[in-house]
């Protein structure tokens, strides 16, 4: 804060929030699998006693990973 860049810090953690609330979860492993399913096009498979999200659960997640995909924020270089 002291540089001044107060705007970009709050900027970008307005954008990440709601994937940050997808680790405060039961189905954290999942959500991430999904996640990355989304964003570099990898599988969702986990071990068991996990399964894949399905239904509405993964539609949410989906929806979220693709919001923030799709507003994704233009990193400050350092």
């Amino acid at each position: 804060m002291r540089k001044g860049r107060r705007e970009e810090a709050l900027k970008i953690y307005r954008w990440f929030r709601p994937l940050l609330d997808l680790d405060v979860s039961t189905y954290l492993v999942q959500n991430i699998k999904l996640a990355e399913v989304l964003a570099i096009d990898t599988n969702d498979r986990v071990r068991m006693p996990r399964q894949p999200l399905s239904g509405e659960r993964r539609k949410a997640v989906e929806k979220t990973v693709r919001d923030a995909l799709a507003v994704r924020p233009e990193l400050p270089a350092f």
